[in-house]
């Protein structure tokens, strides 16, 4: 099922939409395809349209700090913030985005909740031994937090297992503070929810600056915005199709 979940969104992503108008343009001998592909390339690719388009779906919720949180009964932290590289002692684990742990970090140091529940993200594919629930854990050792203090879920492949790997782990009808990309939030929001979960969110590692003010730049097209529009795409699809099943 999490193969069906990576292949298929990839026929509905924009690139998918200027590869189609190319295909069309060859098959039927015609220039105007090509002519809307191009465009579309560049508009796409824009910072100016690509962090427009993330902010509808990051929200328009602001950062918040330990101290604006109730306290609850455990902080979840959601996987998806390590890479695990090849290095010279084997694998080696680097930071992708690290907010989503150092949030949970400070929630649980301002005494927020007793548990802090790290989910063990693991894809078939993976060949490394650790999941990443269990590098969390180490790390967070390594900031002072007790072993006791530390809980870990089995291997989830998704959003949705994760939320039924910690109703498995803690039971139903607990109140969590939960911590995942701002982007990302609604629909971890929403899964948890259907287990059961009071939930109370703590986005972090927002993708779009807020403050800096528009220039010319933002009109010039680059690669990592185009990156930026293809990742909010993508969970747009992740929201319609939780919202199906």
């Amino acid at each position: 099922m999490i193969y069906l979940h990576k292949i298929l969104p990839v026929f509905v992503m924009p690139i998918m939409l200027i590869i189609y108008l190319l295909i069309f343009a060859l098959w039927n001998k015609k220039r105007w395809p090509i002519y809307t592909a191009i465009i579309c390339l560049y508009i796409f690719s824009t910072p100016i349209f690509a962090s427009n388009f993330f902010k509808l779906v990051e929200g328009s919720e602001v950062r918040k700090t330990p101290k604006d949180m109730p306290n609850a009964d455990a902080i979840v932290v959601l996987s998806g913030m390590i890479n695990q590289v090849k290095s010279t002692e084997g694998v080696y684990p680097e930071w992708g985005d690290p907010d989503r742990f150092f949030g949970a970090i400070e929630l649980f140091k301002a005494g927020k909740a007793p548990k802090l529940i790290f989910t063990g993200g693991k894809m078939p594919w993976d060949t490394t031994k650790l999941t990443e629930g269990e590098i969390l854990k180490l790390f967070a050792k390594q900031q002072g937090i007790s072993d006791s203090a530390i809980l870990l879920t089995g291997n989830v492949e998704n959003t949705a297992d994760e939320a039924k790997a910690v109703r498995t782990l803690i039971g139903r009808n607990k109140k969590i503070i939960l911590v995942t990309s701002a982007y990302h939030m609604p629909r971890s929001k929403m899964l948890f929810a259907k287990q059961g979960f009071w939930v109370v969110d703590y986005s972090v590692d927002f993708k779009v600056d807020r403050v800096s003010k528009r220039t010319f730049i933002d009109y010039l097209p680059d690669a990592d915005s185009f990156r930026l529009l293809n990742s909010a795409y993508r969970e747009l699809i992740g929201r319609f199709i939780y919202l199906l099943v």
